[in-house]
């Protein structure tokens, strides 16, 4: 992975990223948001498609398929990603050290590389998803103290019978429209 200074705009033109995450097929973008002083907006693209806003049902299926590759692995690799979402706390700054330093220090702290093996399985490399999760994780915890469907999901996937129906629901819910 590659940490960039930020140079995607969105938004035509008015909304530069503050940094860009560069991985073999996928771009992942961090502008700033609207809903807090340190909110922060992800997106990310694959090579030559749009970019597209993150979904936690995204990652959730791409677990489910290496899930079903290595279980072990996967259980061992959701359990880190847990921990992260429990001990992390809300941004108290949002600019490109502060984004670059989270990212470069969890993954030191994680080993990512003992992960490797997963990426045979499922869309998403495990760094792609742990960045991604890393920072949807503080994104939501920036915003709302007390956030919690991310570490309900994780929960879910790691239950010895797991309710795929369940998982699927909680993954997909998008609140109310209108």
């Amino acid at each position: 992975m590659e940490i960039k200074e930020g140079t995607q705009c969105i938004e035509n033109g008015t909304k530069q990223a503050i940094i860009e995450f560069v991985f073999t097929n996928y771009i992942i973008y961090v502008f700033q948001g609207t809903l807090s002083q340190f909110d922060i907006v992800i997106k990310y693209k694959k090579d030559g498609k749009r970019i597209r806003t993150p979904k936690h049902i995204h990652w959730v299926v791409d677990i489910l398929m290496k899930m079903q590759g290595n279980e072990t692995l996967t259980k061992q690799y959701l359990e880190t990603i847990q921990s992260c979402w429990n001990t992390c706390v809300p941004l108290t700054n949002n600019d490109y050290n502060t984004l670059k330093v989270l990212i470069e220090t969890g993954e030191e702290e994680i080993d990512i590389e003992k992960y490797f093996n997963l990426n045979t399985f499922g869309e998403y490399d495990v760094e792609f998803l742990y960045v991604l999760m890393e920072l949807l994780a503080v994104q939501k915890k920036t915003n709302r103290a007390d956030a919690y469907m991310f570490g309900k999901i994780i929960e879910e996937l790691l239950e010895a019978d797991r309710d795929i129906f369940k998982i699927i629901s909680t993954a997909g819910f998008g609140g109310r429209r209108g």
